[in-house]
């Protein structure tokens, strides 16, 4: 009966916590409940100490305290990986479409404050993100570089380096410095591609987007042009 309790524990907490990133604070809380009460009376064997008085009831033990906070642990290391899984998923779903700007930061708000409630620690976030802000870093490479669109009018060997800079994929981005250096070489570097580059260095040191009404119109930047 203790496993199954167990389980059950386990299962009750999951479907909490896939609520919660749905938008059903109330059932994930509920869930919570139903996650504690199982623990509970799958542990009462080992309960040391239960009293009653005034004050209302108490039962104690060091057993089931210690593995309690463990339990905690653990659902902590549990939320983060969830998270840091939903989070490459929703920037990776869909590349010709699929999520709006705003539909994917309502997802990354409503993960991050369910972390918050699970008081997940604020060092592990930056692992979360790490794959949401490469991807996010990616996406402004190819924008810069015009999207899919190859320039026109330059002789090959421009256009190999503009493949080579999209070629590293999420795992090897193209640094800000390296997109300026292709821009000058063969004079795509426009006063407005410039402006680009900073708000591409701007996220990266900070992880966010200086102005975010330019990013949502990242696919009307056009193809590169000569300055």
């Amino acid at each position: 009966m203790r496993i199954f309790l167990s389980i059950a524990a386990v299962l009750i907490f999951v479907a909490g916590l896939a609520t919660g990133y749905l938008g059903y604070p109330q059932v994930m809380w509920a869930s919570c409940v139903g996650f504690i009460g199982c623990l509970v009376a799958a542990n009462l064997d080992r309960i040391s100490e239960f009293t009653a008085s005034a004050k209302g009831v108490t039962a104690k033990t060091r057993d089931v305290i210690t593995r309690a906070e463990s339990a905690v642990t653990q659902l902590q290391a549990l939320a983060a990986v969830v998270a840091e899984v939903t989070l490459s998923l929703v920037k990776r779903s869909g590349r010709l479409g699929g999520y709006s700007d705003a539909d994917e930061d309502a997802v990354r708000k409503r993960v991050l404050g369910t972390l918050d409630k699970l008081a997940v620690p604020e060092s592990e976030l930056s692992s979360i993100m790490k794959e949401w802000h490469r991807i996010t870093e990616y996406d402004y490479v190819l924008a810069i570089l015009g999207s899919n669109r190859i320039p026109g009018s330059v002789d090959p060997r421009a256009i190999e380096e503009w493949k080579t800079l999209r070629a590293g994929g999420f795992s090897n981005v193209a640094t800000p410095e390296q997109v300026r250096a292709y821009l000058t070489k063969h004079d795509f570097l426009t006063p407005e591609r410039a402006t680009y580059l900073e708000d591409y260095d701007y996220y990266r040191q900070h992880g966010a987007h200086r102005r975010p009404a330019v990013w949502n119109q990242r696919h009307e930047w056009g193809p590169l042009e000569k300055s």
